[in-house]
């Protein structure tokens, strides 16, 4: 059996999906204070929570900068700021072509990708991930 290819990407912040989770994240707020409001008119000060629940979005959502390694036998993700690597069982939970959302059971972290950012890496990523075992069974 052919084994496939060697690859590495970097996963790195994505400011349009932080801005699309601190939207929601203030959306969401900002429906729940409404609905206090409608109800108890003295709660409308918690408006101010609404810009707070917005940059926790935004904070929250940024991935920490981390590398992600198919080294032809094993998935390996190594952590912010560090050489260490560790196996891991890699998942593909959404897979919309230019943009990925993979998880890793062993840590675990979410890892959101995009094409822009992988550059020519991009395709052999995607061929890899579905071709590829995903990892350790047990992980």
């Amino acid at each position: 059996m052919r084994r496939t290819p060697p690859v590495v990407v970097q996963v790195r912040p994505q400011p349009g999906l932080q801005a699309l989770v601190a939207a929601i994240a203030g959306t969401t707020a900002a429906a729940l204070v409404a609905w206090a409001t409608s109800h108890l008119a003295w709660a409308w000060p918690a408006l101010l929570l609404v810009p707070l629940a917005a940059a926790w979005g935004w904070r929250a959502s940024a991935p920490a900068p981390r590398r992600l390694r198919w080294d032809g036998e094993a998935w390996w993700l190594a952590g912010p700021g560090s050489a260490d690597e560790t196996r891991v069982r890699v998942d593909v939970l959404i897979d919309l072509d230019h943009w990925l959302l993979l998880h890793t059971r062993t840590g675990p972290a979410w890892l959101p990708l995009a094409r822009r950012e992988q550059g020519a890496v991009w395709g052999a990523l995607r061929a890899t991930l579905h071709a590829a075992p995903a990892g350790p069974q047990d992980a």
